[in-house]
């Protein structure tokens, strides 16, 4: 193992090297202590202890982080004892069973009795799983996008949170966020999914449009409706019934309705929310990716930058 990490010495871990670039602004300067006023210390101090806190907290992760099979799975409420799942490697409970698979620089995911759930890649930077029925609950910790699970109708994409998620017999799923977001994605059909609020999938559909769990009764049937066959009514009871707080599930119709009907969700979402002031109607009409990223971002749930940082 390379004595890097400690004194420079040996061939560095080229994923290290990127960290050292990243938090190089943090870096210790060469300069004369001086000593702030009295009525300064307190910030300065609290903002030293923020970037103390991250760094260490993402160096212990690249340095821990896995490198092979580290999942371990434990029966809840069995007598039996742990075991290595390995890539390929199935855990299935059965009507009166749960299981639990813990890796301590991951996370940890439970499974709800009658549940499947395949190992398809273990690596340092990425999880992937498939859940082909059942429901899990995870928890995960590890840096946003390096937890993933395959659904029969979509991906999910952990971003850094806790999270439900559940597929039927006939391969249709939903996820319900605890905390955090999450995404949900398949053939460049992307629904993002922020604490409180759910989302469906299906077969041959991909990602449905994500709602608040106490959105009103007229909107949440008119997601259903409209994401099964895409009735423009339906899409009008969305608008109709929409909160400010649902301009994130009217983000989501913009970009599934017809070109014609792009206008009248801007409208709406314009009465809903405040729009940036560079992002035009003509621009939504015509579908311009910045101008829709730009409102997205305006809904104070995270800048759209950062997904995409993620996914390259």
């Amino acid at each position: 193992m390379s004595d890097y990490l400690w004194d420079k010495s040996g061939e560095p871990d080229p994923e290290v090297q990127r960290l050292e670039e990243l938090l190089s602004p943090f870096a210790m300067k060469k300069a004369p202590l001086r000593f702030p006023e009295r009525r300064r210390w307190r910030p300065l101090l609290v903002v030293a202890a923020s970037v103390a806190v991250i760094t260490a907290a993402v160096t212990f992760w690249y340095v821990r982080r896995p490198h092979g099979p580290a999942w371990e799975v434990v029966a809840i409420g069995g007598n039996g004892g742990a075991r290595q799942l390995t890539d390929g490697g199935v855990v299935e409970t059965n009507g009166s069973s749960r299981a639990r698979l813990e890796m301590s620089t991951f996370g940890h995911v439970e499974l709800e009795p009658n549940t499947k759930l395949k190992l398809l890649v273990t690596k340092s930077d990425e999880q992937r799983m498939a859940l082909s029925r059942g429901k899990i609950h995870a928890l995960i910790w590890a840096p946003p996008g390096q937890f993933v699970v395959n659904t029969p109708s979509a991906v999910t994409v952990d971003l850094g949170c806790s999270y439900t998620l559940e597929v039927d017999l006939l391969g249709d799923s939903i996820v319900r966020v605890s905390f955090g977001w999450v995404a949900f994605e398949d053939h460049g059909r992307e629904s993002f999914i922020p604490a409180t609020a759910m989302c469906k999938t299906r077969p041959n559909h991909g990602p449905g449009i994500p709602v608040y769990e106490d959105a009103p009764y007229e909107l949440q049937k008119g997601v259903d409706v409209f994401d099964g066959n895409g009735d423009l009514k339906a899409a009008e009871a969305i608008l109709r019934s929409a909160r400010p707080r649902d301009a994130m599930t009217v983000w989501h119709l913009l970009r599934r309705v017809p070109d014609a009907q792009r206008g009248e969700v801007y409208d709406r979402l314009s009465q809903l929310i405040h729009l940036p002031d560079d992002v035009t109607r003509d621009q939504v009409v015509r579908g311009d990716t910045r101008a829709i990223e730009e409102i997205w971002n305006s809904l104070g749930l995270g800048d759209m930058a950062w997904w995409r940082m993620w996914k390259r």
